[in-house]
């Protein structure tokens, strides 16, 4: 169910990228603005493109760290110039220096949600166990361009549960009953509920 669900939402129409990450950015950096220490993600042709909100809050002298993939999983590592693409076509920094500072906040890509407010993901499992070895909880906020959510749960114990969520036009905390009601999912077209997949 999950990777039929996950294919549904690979196939989102997402017409305008700048047009949604510029309205996502700037939705994000409110959010930002308040923590210190922040996983960020350098985003891929079907993610968010918050390479804007990466230079802004280093303008503004944030601790802003990355991913470096390692193994099944990946490192933290602080974000540095230049860029190398490693597989995947994943843009990652030439520091390879792991980091041992508490992160405040983790901005986290997904393909999808569940109502559960889980994290349907590429499928590799990196976010997954990046997060079970962390011996604290930092607040976690989902994004993506289009919204493509699961009206019932089709999530594994293991998938990491998110605290807020933003998607162009459509942006809630775990907790509020928006997210499943009929309302919203009739008012954005980009959800879908799992049984349709």
């Amino acid at each position: 169910m999950k990777k039929a669900f996950r294919e549904k939402c690979f196939n989102v129409k997402k017409y305008n990228r700048y047009y949604y990450s510029k309205i996502i950015s700037n939705q994000l950096y409110e959010i930002c603005k308040n923590h210190k220490r922040i996983l960020l993600f350098i985003p891929l042709k079907n993610e968010v493109d918050i390479n804007g909100l990466i230079k802004r809050l280093s303008r503004e002298k944030k601790e802003i760290y990355v991913p470096f993939m390692e193994d099944l999983s990946f490192k933290m590592v602080k974000y540095t110039l230049p860029l190398k693409k490693k597989k995947f076509s994943i843009l990652e920094p030439l520091n390879k220096n792991k980091t041992l500072a508490k992160i405040d906040l983790a901005i986290v890509p997904i393909v999808g949600m569940d109502n559960t407010f889980k994290r349907v993901g590429f499928g590799k499992g990196m976010y997954d166990r990046f997060f079970a070895n962390l011996k604290y909880r930092p607040k976690i906020v989902f994004v993506q361009l289009k919204p493509c959510i699961s009206k019932e749960k089709i999530t594994d114990d293991f998938d990491i549960e998110g605290d807020e969520y933003i998607s162009f036009k459509v942006r809630s905390k775990n907790g509020d009953n928006r997210i499943n009601s009929r309302y919203f999912y009739l008012a954005s077209r980009g959800i879908f509920n799992s049984k349709k997949t």
